[in-house]
């Protein structure tokens, strides 16, 4: 996925670009900046850590709270079959009026698209797997994100599961993080888009 953000900045004339990503897209922001440091000028990571800071440190309380984990990798038991059966069920999206309606609209079509559904799965079967091998040989040969970073983390979510999501994230990174909490729940974008905006713009 990183080397397609790549790509496609490159075909649209941008060599050089900062980079932002929440949740599973911060894996994909974080492995961006790790892998084509000359491309990437800052990382705006939200709601989220390396995958193998989560792995190593998972206990009976992460896997409790992030269940969901493990069920979306499994591949004996494929969780698509049982997603397909009723999205509805499955999948809680902020309201049309948090999301604006026809933002909300696209994110139903593409929830009810199986071959969505199951490429979210193939994205946490990636995360349990290859995604934690690059950050367990990134960080035994000792390499960093060079470029500016910052995290964004929701006040009501709970990145802090395991402690101070900034500590974590400080071994991974050549320069010091620039840290803001964000009074919002886990869609930062969604429910405080200004202070998401201010800080972002700040940043860059």
């Amino acid at each position: 996925m990183a080397r397609d953000v790549v790509r496609l900045m490159a075909h649209l004339g941008h060599d050089r670009f900062a980079v932002a990503g929440h949740d599973r897209g911060s894996l994909v922001a974080f492995r961006t900046a790790m892998d084509h440091p000359a491309a990437v000028s800052h990382l705006v990571v939200m709601d989220g850590l390396p995958v193998v800071e989560h792995l190593e440190r998972t206990d009976a309380v992460f896997a409790a709270a992030w269940w969901h984990w493990w069920f979306l990798g499994q591949t004996d038991k494929p969780a698509e079959r049982v997603i397909c059966a009723d999205p509805d069920a499955w999948y809680v999206t902020p309201p049309p009026a948090e999301m604006g309606a026809g933002n909300h609209a696209d994110v139903w079509r593409a929830l009810r698209d199986p071959a969505v559904v199951h490429g979210m799965c193939e994205d946490y079967r990636a995360g349990l797997g290859i995604d934690r091998e690059h950050d367990v040989a990134d960080r035994a040969a000792g390499r960093q994100v060079t470029c500016p970073v910052m995290l964004l983390e929701s006040a009501g979510d709970d990145l802090d599961i395991h402690g101070d999501p900034a500590a974590i994230w400080a071994p991974w990174l050549a320069r010091p993080l620039r840290h803001h909490v964000i009074d919002s729940g886990h869609h930062q974008a969604e429910q405080a888009p200004d202070a998401v905006a201010d800080a972002i713009l700040g940043f860059l």
